[in-house]
């Protein structure tokens, strides 16, 4: 048990590391946020829209420019842990192959990147969030924050599975974003979908986006909705783990052991799992 909570922590180290190290990135990272929120705000329409939040059936007549800067800022927070933890995971994979070959539990290594997602998750919602009380009155600052946090853990998991399954940055890169703008184009109250309800539900940010609405722009309570935004990164990262367990070769000191009398080396058996 202890070897387990030390290698977690060493590779939890690593991948935080990793993120603080590429300061361009971060940079680029903390100026598109109040950058985008600014220019939705200078440019966006300065008048009422009729709010219907779905999931707790409230209806409100609300600044359209808050809906709009609520509903990029989710965005934006979703697509950026998105594509952190798709390039962190995608390439990071080879060190982590090796570090499993050389007895480091799966396990653990796939559970240090989801600390260190639920760590950036959590660092943008607040940046996010308080930028948002900047720009106009928050109604309900918490669960505001809970739905940001919700939104960027779900596409988060999403990023994290790619950088373990696809061979190539690219195509990462393409189905996080095809996938949000789905995400936000279905959820575009234009664009009527009341003939599939159920699909609404299972979009990742749906939960969340509908929470953060409720939040920010009326005083009624979200309710659970962002656990389904939850649920999607509970999924990613399950199947995330299956992936890599299925990718990578395993140690299995029971098998030095056992190894042929002929072989002379003391390098560990290695078995394909």
């Amino acid at each position: 048990m202890r070897y387990q909570w030390t290698a977690f922590v060493e590779r939890f180290r690593c991948a935080l590391l990793g993120h603080l190290r590429n300061r361009l990135s971060l940079f680029l990272v903390y100026a598109f946020v109040p950058t985008w929120l600014t220019l939705v705000r200078v440019c966006g329409y300065d008048g009422a829209a009729r709010l219907h939040i779905a999931t707790i059936e409230v209806r409100a007549v609300v600044p359209a420019m808050h809906v709009a800067q609520v509903t990029n800022a989710v965005t934006a927070v979703a697509l950026i842990t998105g594509f952190m933890m798709f390039m962190a995971a995608f390439k990071a994979r080879e060190m982590d192959r090796r570090l499993v070959l050389a007895g480091y539990p799966r396990s653990q290594l796939v559970l240090a990147n989801v600390g260190a997602l639920l760590v950036i998750a959590a660092v943008l919602a607040c940046y996010t969030t308080v930028l948002l009380r900047l720009f106009f009155p928050v109604h309900q600052f918490g669960h505001l924050l809970v739905a940001v946090f919700t939104a960027g853990c779900a596409y988060g998991g999403i990023g994290l599975l790619l950088g373990i399954l696809v061979r190539d940055e690219l195509e990462g890169f393409f189905v996080v974003l095809m996938l949000s703008l789905i995400d936000v184009g279905l959820q575009n109250p234009v664009i009527k979908v009341a003939e599939l309800p159920g699909l609404l539900k299972a979009l990742p940010s749906y939960g969340a986006t509908q929470s953060a609405l409720a939040a920010a722009v009326t005083r009624a309570d979200p309710g659970p909705y962002p656990l389904l935004a939850l649920a999607w990164c509970g999924a990613t990262v399950a199947l995330a783990l299956l992936v890599f367990h299925v990718r990578t070769r395993g140690y299995w000191p029971a098998a030095a052991a056992s190894r042929p009398a002929g072989s002379r080396d003391g390098t560990p058996a290695v078995a394909d799992t």
